[in-house]
């Protein structure tokens, strides 16, 4: 999907106007909710998320860069996908990983109903050892088995 406005951009589109602030959130979230339809999927209870900000230019604040997940939580609500985008559906940790493209700024989401997925870029993205991994990991089962 191709990156939606991040802050500086929405500031600058609500100084010039409120009628063009609210025509580019309605442009984005309706953009954004026909591709949610268009993937036929839906999460019926909470959810956890994770960004993979796709820039060109590093250079950019990643706090304005995220700002721009305003306009994909409200289109996922818009698409039917999750129910709504409030705190008792979208729990923490909303975990933010920035990359480098060569082509085209972009994101790429990923959803699931069990925080289980996180781990995944957690471990890769902080280059865990195979024997801290399988240490980690059985903590975690441990801790969870106690919650059930």
């Amino acid at each position: 999907m191709p990156l939606p406005p991040c802050m500086n951009e929405i500031i600058n589109q609500a100084r010039s106007s409120w009628q063009a602030s609210a025509e580019l959130k309605k442009y984005w979230t309706n953009l954004i909710g026909e591709f949610v339809r268009e993937c036929e999927f839906c999460l019926d209870s909470t959810v956890w998320i994770e960004f993979h900000w796709y820039l060109k230019n590093f250079a950019r604040d990643s706090d304005n860069v995220a700002a721009a997940a305003k306009f994909i939580m409200d289109g996922l609500v818009t698409g039917r996908a999750i129910r709504n985008d409030n705190l008792t559906v979208i729990q923490s940790p909303v975990v933010h990983y920035y990359h480098r493209s060569s082509g085209d700024d972009g994101v790429l989401l990923r959803l699931s109903q069990s925080p289980d997925f996180l781990l995944e870029n957690f471990i890769v993205s902080n280059q865990f050892s195979r024997s801290s991994l399988e240490k980690y990991n059985q903590k975690i089962t441990h801790l969870i088995s106690k919650k059930m």
